[in-house]
């Protein structure tokens, strides 16, 4: 048997032939001309033109807004040792008619130093430039720990009777006139 160069050792003649994935010479950054590389100007081209302008999302808007008026535009208690009841007239100044509902009192710290309860308790239907009247009432507690509190008053108004579509809020300012300060706990046990 003659043995040829191609054929020496058995595992090459099993191999595939050399695969090259690129068919071009090599070109190296020395070999390439500076005097062919040509700088391409734009054409004409400003920023603006270039820059898309961004068009801001629009805000959908309701074919029938809702709109009501509260007098007074916010509450003041001042509480002591009596329950105290304030009035809240709410106007409907839609075209259309509403329901009404108050959500009482949002705010936890006016809840420290009383119990608040709103009235009427269900949604009552505002036909358009009616009013009604929202009570607010507020048991005090027998101690308050905290002097002063800010909460409010919020009403929920849609224009059907199951769909909401609306929240306004009335500020309500309360003043705990029981409060008592705090002494500090174990300041001096043998004094």
């Amino acid at each position: 048997m003659d043995m040829s160069p191609e054929r020496e050792s058995p595992i090459s003649g099993t191999l595939p032939p050399m695969i090259c994935a690129n068919l071009r010479e090599k070109i190296l950054p020395e070999e390439i001309p500076t005097s062919e590389i040509v700088i391409k100007s734009r054409k004409g081209k400003s920023k603006a033109d270039i820059l898309q302008q961004v068009e801001p999302v629009r805000e959908p808007v309701p074919l029938h807004p809702l709109s009501i008026t509260c007098s007074p535009d916010k509450l003041l208690f001042e509480i002591k040792e009596e329950a105290v009841v304030q009035r809240l007239w709410v106007w409907n100044c839609c075209i259309r008619t509403i329901y009404v509902h108050c959500c009482e009192i949002w705010g936890e710290k006016a809840y420290l130093g009383a119990r608040w309860r709103c009235y009427p308790q269900t949604r009552f239907h505002l036909a358009p430039g009616l009013m009604a009247e929202v009570f607010i009432k507020a048991s005090p507690k027998e101690v308050s720990p905290i002097p002063c509190a800010c909460a409010q008053v919020q009403l929920a108004a849609a224009h059907k009777r199951d769909h909401v579509t609306g929240f306004f809020a009335v500020p309500v300012y309360v003043k705990f006139l029981n409060h008592i300060p705090y002494s500090g706990e174990g300041r001096g046990e043998g004094e």
